[in-house]
C-alpha cells in the first residue's frame, strides 16, 4: 500500500463542468502548463511547439495521483491527429509531454515546486505545534 502525504488529492477544473482529480503537485504542474498555453494561444490546452501547434486532452483519473492524457498535433487546416501523450507523476515530475520542450518541462516543475512550498509546506508547519514536554504513558 502506498502512503501519500497530505495534502494529496485536490480537484483541478478542466473545463466549466468537467472535473479532474490528481495530486497537489501534479495539479500545480498542470497549472503551469495552462499558463504556458495561455501565453501562446490564449487557450488552456493549446501551444506552439518547435515543430508545430499542439493541444493536450486530459485522460482518465489515476488513483495514485498522476495526471495523464494525450497530445494532438494541429494541422494547418485546423484538424488534429494523435501524436503522443503526457504523464505528470504525483510528485510533480513530468516524465512525458510530447511537443513541449525540456526547458518548458523544467520551468513548469520548478515553478510548481516553489508554489507548493509556499502553499502547503508553510501551512503544514503552522498547524503542527511542537510538544512542550514529552510524557510517557
Amino acid at each position: 500500500m502506498t502512503v501519500i502525504p497530505l495534502p494529496v488529492i485536490i480537484v483541478v477544473t478542466k473545463e466549466k463542468d468537467n472535473m479532474y482529480k490528481c495530486s497537489a503537485k501534479a495539479s500545480l504542474v498542470l497549472d503551469q502548463m495552462r499558463s504556458r498555453c495561455q501565453e501562446d494561444t490564449q487557450t488552456n490546452n493549446k501551444w506552439h511547439g518547435k515543430s508545430g501547434n499542439y493541444m493536450y486532452i486530459m485522460g482518465r483519473e489515476n488513483a495514485d495521483g498522476k495526471a495523464t492524457g494525450v497530445v494532438h498535433k494541429i494541422a494547418d487546416d485546423g484538424s488534429h491527429k494523435l501524436c503522443g501523450s503526457f504523464k505528470i507523476m504525483s510528485d510533480g515530475i513530468i516524465t512525458r509531454f510530447t511537443g513541449m520542450s525540456k526547458a518548458d518541462w523544467n520551468n513548469a516543475m520548478r515553478n510548481a515546486e516553489a508554489e507548493y512550498k509556499v502553499k502547503y509546506e508553510a501551512e503544514q508547519t503552522a498547524t503542527q505545534e511542537p510538544a512542550s514536554t514529552k510524557v510517557a504513558v
